[in-house]
């Protein structure tokens, strides 16, 4: 069934123009990633796997094969209520999409730890539309997804690989 539904979401995301701008190139030629999450489950782990696949980066079926592994810690969602009405009820939601993750190379060099990535979005509430507020809901979590997975993708295209990176700053 998750993979059904992720190969659903990955051929939506194609299909939609959301592309990959290719493959990390600041991985050595012919190195190998190896994706880890701690949530087996993980929407966040399988797309980005799939994504790179398709991009053309070899990944390692294993962490003993990889010379990096990516490490998505934690991917959580939460809806907090911005706004009430007159009569006490939401009327505005924050909705926020959060990943961690983690770099390492093959010899437990840390490259990127405790990497945080958050997309928040606002969604006006109508009690009147609740169907069309959930749908809406929806997309915007789909959108959200997209938009998180693209920035962790774009933060490894950062990482340089000959210097250590550690909670954003770069040790000698």
């Amino acid at each position: 069934m998750l993979r059904t539904i992720t190969i659903i979401l990955a051929v939506t995301i194609t299909a939609c123009g959301w592309h990959l701008r290719g493959a990390p190139k600041n991985f050595p030629p012919g190195s190998k990633l190896f994706i880890a999450t701690e949530d087996p489950r993980s929407d966040i782990a399988e797309t980005i796997t799939s994504l790179l696949q398709t991009s053309g980066l070899p990944l390692a079926e294993a962490p003993t094969e990889a010379d990096y592994v990516l490490t998505i810690h934690s991917e959580t969602e939460q809806k907090r209520t911005v706004s009430v009405d007159a009569r006490g009820r939401a009327s505005e939601y924050e909705l926020i999409t959060s990943a961690e993750y983690s770099v390492r190379d093959n010899t437990g060099r840390d490259l990127l730890t405790e990497a945080k990535a958050d997309v928040y979005r606002t969604l006006e509430w109508d009690d009147d539309e609740v169907v069309s507020k959930g749908e809406e809901e929806r997309l915007q979590r789909e959108e959200m997804r997209r938009e998180l997975i693209s920035r962790i993708i774009d933060r490894l295209r950062r990482i340089d690989i000959s210097a250590p990176v550690t909670d954003g700053t770069v040790t000698p």
